[in-house]
């Protein structure tokens, strides 16, 4: 899987965290907001770039239409029993 650029990441992270607290994915207008991304394209790149890196997918058809593929990934330090 490719890297994402730090922006991207904290994009990546926005929609997970906007996800699990509401129930529902950002519009791209929310995103665009919280990052003072003026252009709804500029978001679009940005999500079409993260998408073909593997990390989302996208229903550009449906306001909300972003779903997060990746999963986190949790290392311990020890044993789990």
């Amino acid at each position: 899987m490719k890297k994402l650029t730090e922006k991207q990441k904290r994009i990546l992270s926005f929609i997970r965290v906007f996800t699990v607290k509401t129930g529902s994915a950002p519009t791209v207008r929310e995103i665009g907001q919280t990052f003072g991304i003026k252009s709804t394209n500029g978001v679009s790149c940005h999500l079409k770039a993260i998408e073909a890196k593997g990390r989302l997918k996208r229903n550009e058809f449906m306001p909300r239409g972003i779903e997060v593929l990746d999963n986190l990934r949790i290392r311990f330090g020890g044993e789990v029993s």
